[in-house]
């Protein structure tokens, strides 16, 4: 009896360690953080998001790709040259043209400068229709969203 305690005492950390090495371990990575959208709104000839709560975020990477385009295919930018101000994150024609017809998808990094905020990831559906900007609703397999806001568009 004394020899299977002692086995059982050998074999639960031994268990623990293995599933540590198989699995990894858990930690602030492990976490899913969900995605944000915003509003767009046209500022001047420049398509803005609006960013709430941006106090001293800055984007640190920006992807725009048509609607559709395969994740291997996607264009980022991880250095972009664009700046949150007032409230807006603006898109300059030097930056970036888009056409006069056609849907994207713009994702973004924001980062704070202070290292105990999260960073922040931005989805947003963007059609744009003879020349004009417009929000459209993004589906599920677009944004990660948690799931009480999948269920919540089902019904």
């Amino acid at each position: 009896m004394i020899k299977k305690i002692q086995h059982m005492g050998l074999l639960f950390p031994l268990v623990i360690v293995c599933s540590f090495m198989l699995t990894g371990c858990p930690g602030p990575g492990d976490r899913i953080t969900f995605d944000e959208t915003t509003q767009v709104a046209t500022i001047g000839s420049h398509l803005c998001f609006l960013v709430p709560e941006s106090q001293d975020y800055q984007p640190t990477v920006i992807a725009i790709n048509p609607r559709g385009t395969p994740p291997k295919s996607q264009n980022f930018n991880l250095k972009p040259d664009i700046k949150v101000a007032d409230g807006k994150l603006c898109i300059p024609h030097s930056f970036y043209q888009f056409p006069d017809e056609g849907q994207f998808i713009v994702e973004y990094i924001l980062a704070s400068r202070e290292d105990k905020k999260e960073r922040r990831s931005v989805v947003v559906g963007v059609g744009v229709s003879e020349g004009h900007f417009y929000n459209f609703p993004l589906t599920n397999m677009e944004i990660n969203r948690p799931y009480t806001e999948i269920n919540q568009k089902i019904k």
